[in-house]
């Protein structure tokens, strides 16, 4: 019902949109600041908290931090939070299929080459909501599409680059993307409508009501979003062929039709969600306040998951709840969250489990003067179970098991600010005890800014975190065939967890430095070094018997392995800001070079085969990893045309890079494994027009260039979209 009115609103608002717009763009005189930005001293003073957990102006921020706000992201015509980042300074954003994208910070990607894509994708940048984690532990990294928040929700999305482990715990490895959601301001009521509509069957809807007492608000939102795919075919990396549709699945069965609607149910989908959320605050003092978030989605996408033997794409569906509990009381402060749910990452009953995330947290706040001590205490506990949905006698499920990851973190921040608040240094150290590996490892951050003056600050950062493991990597159990090879003798392969992993580490050396030249000009650079290593891959290991009482079973083991690889990333990150009256010019570039050490594509372990390589017959080897883009960042331009009429253009852009995919090493071909992607330029456009107070009416297009180059490794092209839509709010 939601999507047949969906696409009769379609043409109608995009006509509607883009014909008032231009007719009557010059009409009024009189405005309002609904979607106004921020003066560069407005926004050089923007309250960032992701930097050190404490609020403090953006400028001051002693690690490398953006901030965008919410006039931001709308003025630019943005159609999700993933789209959003590429905003933002150092993201690699490549879109696999209409509104999922593949999200790396600073890189780092497809690591290790020629492995699955479950392992390659971004497992490494911590994705939080007002600082409730948002982290599977199945394979690692972030579900974007469950997000259930939406548009409407977001008030600012704040972001850290490096390691903060020391600041969240683990899995903050290269980074955090910390999305702060809205509160009320004013008492009464407030309710906001967004509705967009583009090509390719792109439908976006948001709305929030909500009324503020005294000292509690509450906020109701809802938002749904329907994207179809740019195209219908597939392609199969084995048969290194395009398919309009996915028929070909007729080698694995030989019903055709039973197979197709298993793996792609509604093929020509990209993404559908619907979701719901409600966040009540109350405000008990100045400095006192208790806030609840509680909602549900459920999703279904197109996406790059994991290995489903045919195609880079598969169809993912997830159906998830939270509730997450916050209290700031006296130098209290305290945070406990919940996630569950069940998802199915490739659409078979074998790939689907439910699971259930448990996050709590407890710190103090002691502060003297110029000193500021923040001891705490936090507690992760993951729990992924397959069984319900797998045989686990026959080991036909994704990991056949009830896996536990927990994580006990202590921790101490402390900040110290020294020659009349000159300078000021900034320290935290986090001992974490994981369960798989029983051991425990140690994270810290070192930061220290000095202001030269008013207008001049530089900083150094020094620091390390670690990622947790996970349910897959330490439990899966998975047997790929048993036959007969004599009498009472078998012979086997499987997949095998490992318990003894050692955690992927990531050491970052960072020197920046902020100025604001004048009061129109500012600009921000980075220099960062990191060094990454403990990367894991799957192996053939050494075969062995197994004695099941007349029966020996000659077991191929293939486990998850650490790597004698390392990774060493050198970059540079510059960004200027512009405001001049009307107008706002924000450019931004990233240049770093990624290389990779003691590598040699392999899957074999040492006498497995003699003579074959092995993992360790990389060792000594030195190569740049062209995966990641060595050039990459974007610009944008905001003016004000009229007092109601508004432009703003947005590019982002990236340099060539390879993929390499472990077909490449299971087909002994490393041209089949491996797509050249091209460079590529993306020019988008959002013309926003206010003809009465609070509805501001938008259109808008993305990839006006019509640069329509894949962007990840053998998914859809891109192509122009256009759109059109408003968005109300009450005065």
């Amino acid at each position: 019902m939601i999507q047949s009115v969906s696409r009769k609103l379609f043409s109608v608002s995009i006509a509607v949109s883009c014909l008032i717009i231009t007719a009557r763009g010059q009409a009024d005189t009189a405005f309002h600041n609904t979607y106004d930005g921020m003066s560069l001293k407005d926004l050089l003073n923007v309250k960032i908290v992701s930097a050190s957990k404490s609020a403090e102006s953006l400028f001051d921020a002693p690690l490398s931090a953006s901030v965008i706000m919410k006039e931001d992201i709308m003025k630019s015509g943005a159609t999700s939070i993933m789209e959003a980042l590429r905003l933002v300074p150092g993201f690699i954003v490549r879109e696999q299929s209409n509104g999922n994208y593949d999200i790396h910070l600073r890189g780092m990607d497809n690591v290790p080459p020629y492995a699955s894509f479950s392992l390659t994708s971004n497992t490494t940048t911590l994705v939080m909501i007002d600082n409730h984690p948002i982290y599977s532990y199945l394979h690692g990294g972030t579900f974007w599409e469950t997000l259930p928040i939406g548009m409407n929700d977001v008030e600012r999305i704040e972001v850290v680059r490096g390691p903060a482990a020391a600041l969240y715990g683990p899995n903050a490895v290269n980074g955090v993307i910390n999305i702060i959601t809205k509160d009320l301001d004013k008492r009464g009521w407030y309710a906001t409508v967004n509705n967009r509509q583009g090509t390719n069957h792109t439908y976006l809807n948001n709305a929030s009501v909500g009324y503020k007492f005294n000292k509690v608000s509450i906020i109701a939102s809802g938002n749904y979003q329907h994207r179809d795919r740019s195209q219908s075919g597939y392609y199969e990396y084995y048969r290194d062929q395009w398919f309009e549709h996915p028929d070909y699945m007729i080698k694995m069965t030989t019903d055709t039709v039973k197979d197709l609607q298993t793996h792609y149910p509604h093929h020509n989908t990209s993404m559908e969600k619907l979701a719901g959320n409600l966040f009540v605050n109350y405000r008990l003092s100045a400095k006192d306040k208790l806030s609840l978030s509680t909602g549900m989605q459920h999703s279904i996408s197109q996406r790059v998951s994991v290995e489903n033997g045919f195609t880079p794409l598969s169809f993912v569906q997830s159906d998830t709840r939270y509730a997450d509990l916050r209290g700031n009381i006296k130098d209290f402060s305290i945070q406990l969250s919940h996630n569950s749910g069940t998802q199915n990452v490739e659409f078979t009953p074998g790939n689907k489990y439910d699971f259930s995330i448990f996050h709590g947290n407890v710190e103090y706040n002691y502060i003297k003067r110029t000193l500021s001590i923040k001891p705490g205490f936090s507690y992760q506990s993951a729990v992924y179970d397959d069984g319900k949905y797998a045989d686990t006698m026959l080991k036909n499920g994704l990991f056949n098991a009830r896996g536990l990851i927990t994580t006990a973190t202590a921790y101490l921040r402390s900040e110290y600010k020294l020659f009349n608040n000159a300078l000021r240094l900034v320290g935290g150290l986090a001992i974490s005890k994981f369960n798989y590996p029983d051991t425990a490892y140690l994270s810290y951050q070192l930061a220290a800014t000095f202001k030269l003056n008013k207008n001049n600050l530089v900083r150094a950062v020094f620091s390390s975190a670690p990622r947790s493991s996970t349910v897959y990597n330490t439990y899966v159990a998975q047997a790929f065939y048993t036959i007969p090879t004599g009498v009472n003798r078998w012979e086997s392969m499987a997949i095998i967890g490992n318990k003894d992993l050692k955690l992927l580490t990531a050491k970052m050396i960072e020197l920046g430095y902020r100025s604001e030249i004048s009061r129109h000009v500012s600009v921000d650079a980075e220099l960062f070094r990191i060094h990454s290593h403990n990367y894991s891959l799957q192996v053939y290991h050494n075969p062995y018997d197994i004695i099941y009482g007349a029966d020996t079973v000659n077991m191929s083991p293939i486990m998850t392995t650490n790597l004698p690889m390392q990774l060493n990333q050198t970059g540079v990150t510059v960004s200027v800001t512009i405001d001049v009256r009307k107008l706002k010019i924000k450019p931004f570039v990233t240049w770093q070079q990624t290389i990779i050490k003691d590598f040699v594509a392999s899957d074999l372990m040492p006498n497995v085969v003699p003579g074959a390589t092995d993992i360790y017959s990389g060792i000594g080897n030195s190569s740049v990893l062209n995966s990641t883009p060595a050039l990459y960042g974007g610009a944008t331009v905001d003016y004000k045309l009229a007092r109601k009429l508004n432009v703003n253009l947005s590019t982002y852009f990236f340099t060539k890079q390879e993929y390499h995919h472990i077909s490449g090493i299971l087909l002994n071909n490393s041209v089949q494994g491996t797509d050249r992607i091209a460079g590529k330029f993306i020019l988008n456009a959002n013309v926003s027009y206010e003809p009465v107070k609070g509805l501001m009416l938008f259109c808008a297009g993305r990839n006006l260039l019509n640069q329509t180059v894949r962007e990840f490794y053998y998914t859809d092209k891109v192509p122009l979209m256009l759109m059109g839509g408003f968005s109300y709010k009450l005065p």
